[in-house]
Order: C-alpha cells, then structure tokens, then sequence
C-alpha cells in the first residue's frame, strides 16, 4: 500500500507551543507599552535642547515595537489556526478512513 501518514499528536503539539509563543507575546506587548515610558524630563528636560527629539524618538520606537507585536501576534494566531484546521481535516480523514474500513471488513 503507497501513500502517507500524518502524525496528527505532532500538529496538536505544534499549536500548543504555538499558543504558547503568542502567550509570551502578550507579555511582551505589555512590557512595550506599558513599562517603558520615560518622560521629556527623563531624556534630559527643558535644559538639554535635544531632549524633545529624544523624547518623540523613544515614543515612535515604541509605536513600532507595539506594530510589530502586533504584526508577530496575527501570524502566529494565523499559523496555529490553519495548524489546527490541518490538524482537524487530517483527523477527520483518519475516522472516516476507519470507518470505511471497518465498513469493507463487515
């Protein structure tokens, strides 16, 4: 007999370290808005002149940092689920390729 054979406990294992990585995520998205504001007078205040630059500088690399979790946190939800649904159309396949077997031995 020729063909293939998925192992499905490897999909479901790959979406739960999947779901894992996006918790971490979330963290890590937390830690980016939230702890690490810093204000004008933290770069320098009204005595250094760059300080306003500074201060916009580190609000836009937060922004992007925010961006691009966000960006990592929509693939990784987009990776598990088609996993998942590979997952359940493969083991949907595997009973009814059991139950037409099971059919073909009565």
């Amino acid at each position: 007999m020729s063909g293939y054979e998925v192992d499905l406990s490897y999909l479901q294992d790959t979406v739960k370290k999947l779901q894992g990585v996006a918790d971490g995520m979330d963290d890590a998205n937390q830690k980016a808005q939230y702890q690490t504001n810093l204000t004008r007078t933290q770069v320098g205040g009204t005595m250094f002149v760059e300080a306003g630059n500074l201060h916009t500088a580190h609000d836009n690399m937060k922004s992007q940092l925010a961006n691009m979790i966000k960006t990592l946190q929509t693939m990784i939800q987009e990776f598990t689920d088609k996993t998942g649904s590979a997952h359940d159309q493969y083991s949907a396949q595997d009973t009814q390729t059991g139950q037409n077997f099971s059919r073909g031995a009565s």
